[in-house]
């Protein structure tokens, strides 16, 4: 999450430099693609630069920040030693570290690049410590089923951001909306492997389909379900996560030839969102809730 989130305000934050004023981005679309605009309107922070920055990156009470990500990822390194490498923990607890110091600067503009680039890349690093040191057993599992419901739910996210400032914005659309879906593209790393896929010009249709429907890009979203079900099949008692990972791969959206209407994409991943909620709630069911005597 703490990676995800730091790609989303770095490719924001680039946007905005890129698109006119006119286009009429502001800054609380951050808030919307998190899914946290309920718990943000209960604080004081306006929805200004400053004040987005920082709930997004180094407030360290807020459930989507950066810093609460990596604070929490480091606490369960720290309580599950014993299962993992030692060199994620080290690797993990300075990262954290870093943060701590390195967060508050980015959200002013100066270093803002810079230190998020960090963040993904140490994520990154993180991650192949994982992969290439770790015993690929029930412990690897579960943080590759986490890891790809997280992917999965926050493509669906940008995406339905980015259909929902279409409906809203056509004339503006019109003009720059290249500039808007290669951002999207970006912040998932995806703008080279699309070219790949499509060697058409940038444009809505294709986008929507490359990150929701195909089976290889690794942040798309019908990839992360097949992964995630993958790994969940691999684990013990996985009946009933594994039928709500299929309900949600079967709540995909067929993307209709000649664009999809924006509101019809935002439906549907709105529908999508809360097929990744049972998900979820299977999971904390199946494995992390106390079983209750009938």
């Amino acid at each position: 999450r703490a990676e995800n989130t730091a790609r989303i305000v770095q490719q924001y934050s680039q946007q905005l430099l890129d698109m006119p004023e006119e286009a009429g981005l502001a800054w609380d679309e951050l808030i919307r693609i998190v899914g946290a605009s309920g718990e943000f309107a209960s604080r004081d922070d306006a929805a200004s630069e400053q004040g987005v920055l920082n709930y997004l990156l180094a407030e360290p009470t807020s459930s989507v920040s950066v810093a609460w990500s990596l604070r929490c990822a480091r606490d369960n390194l720290r309580n599950t030693r014993d299962l993992l490498p030692m060199e994620a923990w080290e690797s993990a607890n300075e990262l954290h570290l870093f943060a701590v110091q390195a967060l508050a600067r980015a959200v002013g503009s100066d270093s803002r690049f810079e230190v998020l680039d960090e963040v993904i890349r140490r994520c990154q690093q993180l991650d192949g410590v994982f992969d290439g040191t770790m015993s690929h057993d029930t412990p690897f599992r579960f943080l590759r089923l986490g890891q790809h419901l997280e992917r999965a739910d926050m493509t669906s996210r940008m995406v339905d951001v980015a259909a929902a400032y279409i409906r809203n914005n056509e004339n503006s659309v019109r003009r720059h909306g290249s500039s808007l879906w290669s951002n999207v593209l970006k912040s998932v790393s995806g703008l080279q492997m699309y070219r790949q896929y499509r060697q058409a010009q940038v444009n809505g249709r294709d986008v929507v389909d490359f990150l929701v429907l195909d089976t290889s890009f690794p942040r798309a979203i019908a990839r992360c379900l097949a992964r995630a079900r993958y790994n969940t099949a691999l684990l013990p008692r996985p009946a009933e996560t594994l039928t709500a990972i299929d309900r949600a791969g079967d709540a995909l959206p067929a993307i209709p030839a000649g664009y999809a209407d924006a509101a019809f994409v935002t439906r549907e991943l709105d529908t999508l969102q809360k097929h990744f909620t049972q998900v979820h709630r299977a999971i904390a069911d199946t494995w992390f809730l106390p079983s209750v005597a009938s």
